[in-house]
């Protein structure tokens, strides 16, 4: 990580007294930082995971996810579906029970960009209290923001973090890192995306028959999605660019 967001999560850490790590339950593997959960745990502070955006995963997928960090790190486990606010009350309630005797607590968030927080804030803060904007682009939040959410309760949130090493432009799309106005090869990107998301969602999606998609490679499928909107390029074929765009697009907001 660059030193400017080594200062900041250091700080972060220092002063709360939670730690929120928000994941994306799609690829949680993904957008883990086990050096940070390290970190917290050995600056004596108390770490709850929270696997974002549940809602896109079975419940069966989330027991094996929950098994797995509770099995590596000491820390709670919630399902959150921040944008739909299922889950919230039972974060809350971990929360209540992390707090000191005196009721109050510094809770600080910490997460890849676009993984949630700020919805989450949001969800946290309810009604009639100071709410922070939301974006999905990349690199939306800005430095440390303090966000009252109760009596002697408050949040810290942070920038996105993205190790310096992440070279990965898929890996970084998948995260919602970088977004397809970002990419420097989106049609790449989206060719890897229908191998990672599998021909049977896409079909599902776009209303294509699955007997159709088994015989295409990754790109044929990209020109079926734009014949079947209607974009087309010279020549009558399926227009690939607008269809990459498409599909990147729907992929980051949650729609596939």
């Amino acid at each position: 990580m660059k030193k400017s967001f080594i200062q900041q999560i250091d700080k972060l850490i220092q002063e709360s007294d939670i730690l929120l790590e928000i994941l994306d339950s799609r690829f949680p593997d993904k957008t883990r930082n086990e050096n940070l959960e390290r970190k917290i745990i050995r600056k004596g502070k108390k770490l709850i995971v929270v696997l974002n955006k549940a809602d896109l995963r079975s419940k069966e997928e989330l027991e094996s996810v929950k098994k797995e960090v509770t099995g590596q790190v000491k820390a709670r486990v919630v399902f959150l579906s921040a944008k739909e606010r299922k889950g919230i009350n039972l974060l809350k309630k971990e929360i209540e029970n992390a707090k000191g005797k005196n009721g109050k607590a510094i809770i600080g968030l910490i997460g890849y960009p676009n993984c949630g927080k700020s919805t989450l804030i949001n969800a946290l803060a309810g009604s009639g209290r100071a709410r922070v904007g939301v974006s999905r682009k990349a690199g939306f939040t800005r430095g440390l923001q303090r966000i009252k959410i109760d009596e002697g309760v408050y949040l810290i949130d942070a920038p996105g973090i993205i190790p310096i090493d992440k070279k990965d432009e898929f890996d970084l799309f998948l995260v919602s890192a970088r977004n397809p106005n970002q990419l420097n090869d989106m049609e790449t990107i989206a060719v890897k995306l229908v191998q990672f998301l599998g021909k049977e969602k896409i079909a599902a999606k776009f209303e294509i028959k699955l007997s159709e998609i088994n015989e295409a490679d990754e790109e044929e499928i990209l020109e079926m999605i734009a014949i079947k909107k209607g974009w087309l390029a010279s020549g009558g074929k399926g227009n690939i660019e607008r269809a990459s765009r498409e599909l990147l697009e729907i992929f980051q907001r949650n729609e596939i």
